[in-house]
């Protein structure tokens, strides 16, 4: 963290960047980290390739996030959760850069690393960075960390949860985070057009090796039978996993050309690490939840993917 604050204090003008496929952990990362730097005095701005999801739009800052990659002037551009270049879907510009990530999988990318496989969340991270840096907290600012911090920790229910973890979400509560818009907006407020394609990829729900294995597809038509958007998708693969007794979860969605695989997996013996079996496919994420984007056709992709994982569980199985 020593060197990302070194940086920090001497840019005038810096960029944030949040993943492609943005989820509320890179995005409130991007807006409380941006926010505490302009109580600074530092120039900021903010870039994500796709929209921002619509739970997460009730942040008022969200909308200042640009589509475009950051300008060329910058002083210092700071990526927020994830592992690889690639990530930011668009070319990033050769300036310094402050890789801060809670990816095992993180690929060092930056000029800067950061990264913290123990944290719950990048949020989490961005807390004690905004303490280090001595600017304060607002509650815009403590709303957004909050929500990364819930989101990725399942409400304080996901393994990475430690005493961190709760102390960070209490400091944030205490700044004045608004924990009934974040439990409204991300928890209790998901569009019609989201619950009927949740419908189909239930329809489709398959499932393997005793009940250990359960997996759905989502196809393109899908989204557009429903009238729903591509980032309707990314909460039933949560859903699927609340099947009784399962360990290992996939959720497949075709994309244009791709597919996007999420996988979630169970720490009951047997137990899979869902990053180590992404990471076969060019993805990766942590050990209970990761996903991939792999080239191909849907029946081709998902028939890898599951031959795959069925190697994996029986091997498991063999062992536990």
């Amino acid at each position: 963290m020593n060197e990302v604050l070194a940086a920090l204090g001497v840019a005038r003008r810096v960029a944030i960047v949040a993943h492609r496929d943005p989820d509320p952990d890179t995005i409130g990362a991007a807006i409380a980290l941006g926010l505490g730097l302009e109580r600074g005095g530092i120039s900021v701005s903010l870039h994500c390739a796709d929209s921002v999801p619509e739970g997460a739009r009730f942040l008022k800052a969200s909308a200042r996030f640009s589509a475009d990659p950051p300008p060329a002037d910058v002083d210092l551009i700071v990526t927020v959760d994830f592992g690889d270049r690639a990530r930011a879907k668009f070319a990033l510009p050769a300036r310094p850069l402050a890789n801060i990530d809670h990816h095992a999988s993180n690929s060092r990318f930056g000029t800067m690393n950061w990264v913290d496989a123990t944290a719950s969340s990048t949020c989490e991270m961005i807390g004690r960075l905004v303490d280090a840096l001595g600017v304060g907290w607002s509650p815009e600012m403590a709303t957004a960390a909050l929500t990364g911090i819930m989101t990725d920790t399942g409400s304080f229910q996901f393994p990475s949860t430690d005493v961190r973890t709760y102390e960070r979400a209490a400091r944030l509560r205490e700044a004045g985070a608004d924990l009934q818009s974040i439990t409204y907006n991300i928890f209790r407020n998901v569009r019609y057009e989201a619950l009927k394609l949740y419908g189909m990829g239930f329809a489709r729900l398959v499932r393997e090796a005793d009940g250990l294995l359960v997996w759905s597809e989502i196809h393109l038509r899908d989204v557009a039978e429903a009238a729903a958007r591509d980032d309707d998708v990314s909460g039933l693969v949560q859903q699927l996993a609340r099947a009784s007794g399962n360990r290992l979860t996939l959720l497949f969605g075709e994309a244009e050309g791709a597919v996007r695989v999420s996988c979630r997996t169970s720490e009951w013996s047997p137990s899979i690490d869902a990053a180590a079996l992404m990471g076969r496919f060019g993805g990766g994420g942590h050990i209970r939840a990761a996903g991939a984007l792999i080239p191909g056709t849907l029946e081709a992709v998902r028939e890898r993917v599951l031959t795959a994982a069925r190697e994996v569980l029986q091997a498991a199985r063999a062992t536990a």
